[in-house]
């Protein structure tokens, strides 16, 4: 039985259809639907002399709010239970797993080839870090 859900989403299809597993599973289990989503920096050395780096993670930010908090509405998550992170996904995801005292992670897979290409790369650094329980969903055919 598991106590906390914790949904890690890049608001892909892929990631649409695994959102709804999560919701499924925390619901079946009377536990609560946690979502994440974290944004990458954006690298400096990859857009040399702009400057303008600041306004656009503020947009970044404001947008990945704006898409977490459409999907928490159609999934009915609290308030509370909404995370937007900066920094590496995998680190990020499983801080967050960590402090929630989360014990199922829950994500989609849209991975080409081989293990990590399978999985998806981000799905694949995220299960062997993860000190819980991980849900890695297909696509749906």
């Amino acid at each position: 039985m598991y106590k906390k859900v914790l949904f890690a989403t890049d608001f892909d299809e892929v990631g649409i259809h695994a959102a709804h597993k999560a919701k499924k599973i925390a619901d079946e289990n009377g536990a609560p639907l946690l979502l994440v989503h974290v944004v990458e920096p954006i690298p400096a050395y990859a857009y040399p002399g702009f400057a303008g780096f600041a306004e656009v993670e503020v947009s970044i930010r404001e947008q990945a709010e704006k898409e977490l908090n459409a999907l928490a509405e159609k999934l009915k998550v609290d308030e509370k239970h909404r995370f937007i992170e900066f920094g590496s996904t995998k680190n990020e995801v499983l801080r967050v797993a960590t402090e929630q005292h989360v014990d199922l992670i829950v994500t989609g897979s849209h991975g080409k080839h081989g293990l990590a290409l399978l999985l998806g790369s981000t799905a694949d650094s995220i299960l062997h870090g993860a000190h819980c329980d991980m849900l890695i969903v297909r696509p749906p055919k």
